[in-house]
């Protein structure tokens, strides 16, 4: 994928379907937490997910805008189809 690593580009894909928890996208992804959650820190510290809920010792993630256009860019999809 070039300047944005495969494993990034498949969580955001994750979360333009459904905004969910580290752990299940790990799940989803077949990945290691912890790789997951390292993921997730860098892509909130990169403003492309965000936290819409906490709770329960689980944190919702959700696309922000930014992420929403950078997987369009990514993915050639529509940015009001993501």
């Amino acid at each position: 994928m070039g300047l944005v690593p495969e494993t990034k580009v498949r969580i955001l894909e994750a979360l333009a379907e459904e905004p969910t928890h580290g752990y299940q996208l790990a799940e989803d992804l077949d990945l290691s937490h912890g790789y997951i959650y390292t993921h997730l820190k860098e892509l909130r510290d990169e403003n492309m997910i965000e936290v819409v809920e906490e709770g329960m010792d689980k944190k919702i993630y959700e696309l922000t805008e930014n992420g929403i256009y950078l997987l369009a860019a990514l993915t050639d999809r529509d940015p009001d189809s993501v």
